[in-house]
């Protein structure tokens, strides 16, 4: 697969659809908190982040395994909304140190998902260290 690239010109509207459709079949004990959401992506996709979270601490592999090859498959197409969703509600705050090591979650994620975890990574890290700076000018 590709990784993904910006393109706020294009839609993922049809892709969308097409995750909320898969969403609701794999996941099924996220409809009720789905249809409660509304269609509102960045939540439920914050839903579907926690879920995997889940499955990491637990050490449930295959299945953590399976729900990140599954989003890689949306992210390797995503160009805009979802691209974005996936970075910010699924990627930037994952937390899996409460059940993996670093090589561990390397292994589970495809290369695509797990370059953009680094990248969200980093950009955290950035962000954290400018505000730091700044904070100390004042």
């Amino acid at each position: 697969m590709n990784y993904p690239e910006w393109d706020e010109s294009l839609s993922d509207k049809n892709l969308i659809e097409e995750f909320y459709r898969e969403l609701l079949i794999k996941y099924p004990e996220m409809k009720e908190n789905v249809e409660y959401n509304e269609g509102l992506l960045h939540i439920d996709m914050g839903y579907l982040q926690s879920l995997a979270e889940k499955l990491c601490k637990e050490r449930k592999l295959d299945e953590a395994r399976k729900c990140f090859n599954w989003v890689n498959s949306f992210f390797c197409r995503s160009k805009n909304e979802l691209l974005n969703a996936i970075n910010v509600s699924f990627l930037e705050y994952f937390e899996y140190h409460h059940g993996l090591t670093d090589s561990e979650l390397e292994e589970l994620m495809p290369p695509e998902l797990y370059r953009g975890y680094k990248e969200m990574m980093s950009y955290m890290e950035k962000m954290a260290k400018d505000a730091n700076e700044s904070s100390k000018e004042t």
